[in-house]
């Protein structure tokens, strides 16, 4: 599933390349600044001396915060930035939380209503690394940044934005002297409601 998921992500960023060359230029631009929480999120292990056991549990509810800006290259795409930071959840019936910092470029594709710019409603994926700061790991144990990517609906009226979005943090852990690499990802839902600067 996830190398399905790359390969399309991977052939969407080709797609809007390809757009981009002959695209003609739109000064339409926004800065987002948004907030949200997280209802679902699944922490899963996967240990490679274990014979692939794959350990998940959900975490408690998150919070998230971030900022996005987006260049469009027409009426309808636009290519952009973003940095989110999920704050530290605790995950259930461990000691442990989990934290990521996610840097991505983006892609939105908006409903081409004239007359309606600033009410219409979009699609969004997303592509980057995630950076990831879990707590109370083994003494000597390092974290690795990974991949990251997502994909959202959500809509825009005025200067409101109204977000969800489904992403996919990748990273691993290193235990002490070498003795394993852990392939991990957190899997997370989150509703963001965001102040749009044009």
């Amino acid at each position: 599933m996830g190398n399905i998921m790359k390969s399309l992500m991977a052939f969407v960023l080709l797609l809007v390349a390809i757009i981009a060359v002959f695209a003609k230029p739109n000064n339409d631009r926004e800065f987002i600044l948004k907030f949200g929480f997280q209802p679902l999120s699944t922490l899963s292990l996967l240990s490679e001396k274990a014979q692939g056991t794959n350990a998940s549990q959900d975490t408690k509810l998150g919070i998230s915060a971030g900022l996005e800006y987006f260049q469009y290259l027409n009426n309808v795409v636009a290519l952009g930035l973003g940095a989110i930071y999920d704050f530290p959840r605790d995950t259930n019936n461990t000691n442990e939380n989990v934290s990521f910092m996610p840097l991505f470029v983006a892609l939105k594709l908006r409903t081409p209503l004239h007359g309606l710019d600033n009410t219409f409603m979009f699609c969004s994926g997303r592509l980057g690394g995630s950076i990831p700061m879990l707590t109370n790991l083994l003494d000597g144990a390092t974290q690795k940044i990974g991949l990251y990517y997502g994909a959202g609906l959500g809509f825009s009226i005025n200067f409101l934005v109204i977000e969800a979005i489904y992403a996919i943090n990748n990273f691993s852990i290193s235990l002490p002297n070498n003795s394993e690499t852990i392939d991990a990802n957190c899997q997370t839902i989150t509703l963001y409601a965001g102040f749009k600067f044009e």
